[in-house]
């Protein structure tokens, strides 16, 4: 990729995010521009407070503001040229993806948590490609699917084109399903706004719900958009909140750069 294409990437992903804010702003609700005004009048702890009085509680939360990078990757990747060196998994190539089923199931030890197992199996050539750039994803995992997250310059990606997502039935691993940002391009280096910030950003949107806990705060890749077959990411902080009265668990999401709230329609698993 060349200094023209990746200025253009970059110039095009500033305006849509400008554009985006400009949008966000204009059209956000009293209640929302009542809350904002009153953050700015008082200090964070007393946000922080305010949040604790709507019986929404949460851990403990880094102010440490930090850098970030924008990145791209083609929309296109290499994956289905490595199929032919998986063994024993019949494969298929879907959706710029890798499909895999296991001729044999793979036992999940009783005893271990599941990674212990798949580590094993995520680190053979013959099984996973390039599986060293993976890591276990606690959080996005469940009871039927583990998520191991691509690792770009330290910071998982939390979209399913940069994940193995493996399912599990009645304790076996039966197949798994594989995206991988490919030609992966650094844009430019910005600050970013601390976990607590994101937090807090996320309790003036309104989007975190009365009797409810925030069960993690990690920051990682999601998409931005999409622009001459390649999609810019941006640093995220992905945030779990629980509903305390059902349980269940949602996923928001806060620009790590702007602090604005982000398209809930782009799944990140």
């Amino acid at each position: 990729m060349n200094f023209k294409r990746i200025e253009l990437i970059f110039f095009i992903a500033f305006i849509a995010l400008d554009i985006f804010l400009f949008i966000s702003y204009s059209q956000k609700d009293d209640a929302v521009i009542s809350t904002t005004k009153s953050t700015n009048e008082n200090s964070l702890s007393s946000v922080l407070k305010s949040i604790k009085g709507d019986q929404i509680t949460y851990g403990e939360l880094s102010n440490k503001k930090g850098k970030g990078y924008y990145i791209s990757s083609s929309t296109k990747n290499n994956l289905q040229e490595s199929i032919s060196s998986l063994q024993n998994q019949t494969v298929s190539y879907q959706n710029h993806k890798i499909v895999g089923v296991f001729e044999d199931s793979i036992k999940i030890k009783k005893s271990s948590s599941p990674q212990d197992t798949l580590n094993t199996v995520v680190s053979d050539e013959t099984k996973i490609v390039d599986g060293q750039s993976y890591k276990y994803n606690k959080n996005l995992s469940t009871k039927n699917t583990v998520v191991y997250t691509q690792i770009i310059r330290g910071t998982p990606v939390y979209m399913p084109n940069g994940q193995i997502r493996f399912t599990i039935r009645n304790g076996y691993v039966t197949g798994y399903s594989q995206g991988i940002l490919d030609d992966v391009e650094i844009l430019q280096q910005r600050p970013i706004i601390s976990q607590e910030r994101a937090v807090i950003w996320l309790y003036q949107y309104n989007k975190l719900m009365n009797n409810s806990s925030v069960e993690w705060v990690n920051l990682g890749y999601t998409k931005l958009l999409t622009v001459n077959n390649n999609i810019v990411y941006i640093p995220t902080w992905v945030i779990g909140v629980k509903s305390n009265s059902t349980g269940n668990v949602q996923f928001r999401r806060i620009n790590a750069f702007s602090g604005a709230i982000m398209d809930e329609s782009d799944s990140i698993n």
